[in-house]
């Protein structure tokens, strides 16, 4: 199955979890993965505070 960023039936999640499908990431899936790596690490590189990239969630957001 090639996972491309769209819907994912129950279905076919446990296809892949019960071993009877393999996975590959689509080439667009890919390019925009790697966009978002980049943002984030600009992000990283920059120290900036960015909830839930390098912070924590809800009461965490602090950490």
């Amino acid at each position: 199955m090639e996972l491309d960023g769209q819907k994912l039936s129950l279905e076919q999640v446990s296809q892949v979890a019960r071993g009877a499908e393999g996975v590959r990431l689509s080439a667009a899936a890919r390019e925009r993965m790697e966009a978002s790596r980049r943002a984030v690490e600009r992000i990283v590189a920059e120290s900036r505070v960015v909830y839930g990239v390098n912070t924590g969630f809800g009461k965490l957001s602090d950490y």
